[in-house]
């Protein structure tokens, strides 16, 4: 399928079974992009309630899951959940965000439009472009929290801007997130390191395996020589330590 503002991504990455396959619980993805478990539930699963004058609001799943236990999220859909996640950071209801989202998959032409590279280079024209056409109110001032324009051209908030350069896209696909949380150390997901786990970029080492140490009462100093470690690298997962 093609979208109204160019060619779409290349298929490859999308369709690797390393990028479609469950890796995550709903609650481990949740902690892994620092949102609320309930929120992410939410969003890979939707919601429904009856208002008081018995009318039925139900809202469809924003986020690609597979399977009903166990891992459900595989790295496409946190891909696309940490893409929601910039979006409520800044400060725009969810409810007004969804219309708009949806209006961005259809015009990109990708279901998973939040984890294509098109997001990053045509989103903010493309969501620029519901707000020219959606009636409500309050999904035009929905998009004016996430967009700006500036020198005649529709860009993406700072706020956003900042979740979007934590991430490495490759066939046109995020590949690698730069999680949030971590201070004087860099950490992220790649499902083809580690099986997509937490990894201290610099040296490929799962943060499980430094924790698991620390845990164990061995000294920081000790673990980082082993793993050929910054100390400062080591002692930044300690308040993870628990």
């Amino acid at each position: 399928m093609m979208g109204a503002y160019g060619e779409t991504p290349r298929t490859s990455l999308i369709s690797d079974f390393r990028y479609v396959t469950p890796l995550y619980t709903k609650s481990q993805a949740a902690d892994l992009i620092g949102v609320s478990r309930e929120s992410f539930r939410n969003w890979s699963v939707g919601y429904a309630y009856k208002r008081m004058d018995g009318l039925i609001v139900a809202a469809e799943p924003l986020v690609t899951t597979a399977g009903a236990h166990g891992p459900t999220v595989p790295f496409v859909g946190l891909a696309e959940a940490y893409m929601l996640a910039a979006f409520r950071s800044a400060k725009v209801p969810m409810q007004r965000i969804r219309p708009a989202i949806r209006w961005l998959e259809e015009n990109i032409g990708l279901e998973q439009a939040l984890a294509s590279e098109r997001l990053m280079t045509d989103g903010a024209e493309v969501l620029w472009d519901f707000r020219e056409h959606t009636a409500d109110p309050a999904e035009r001032e929905a998009v004016d929290g996430l967009v700006v324009v500036r020198s005649g051209q529709q860009v993406f908030r700072p706020v956003v801007r900042g979740y979007l350069q934590r991430v490495t896209y490759q066939d046109g696909w995020m590949k690698v997130i730069q999680l949030p949380g971590y201070e004087r150390v860099t950490v992220t997901v790649d499902p083809w390191i580690n099986g997509g786990q937490p990894t201290i970029s610099r040296r490929g080492i799962r943060v499980a395996d430094v924790l698991s140490r620390l845990r164990a009462g061995e000294d920081s100093h000790e673990v980082a020589e082993d793993y050929d470690l910054q100390v400062n690298e080591v002692e930044a997962l300690l308040p993870r330590v628990a």
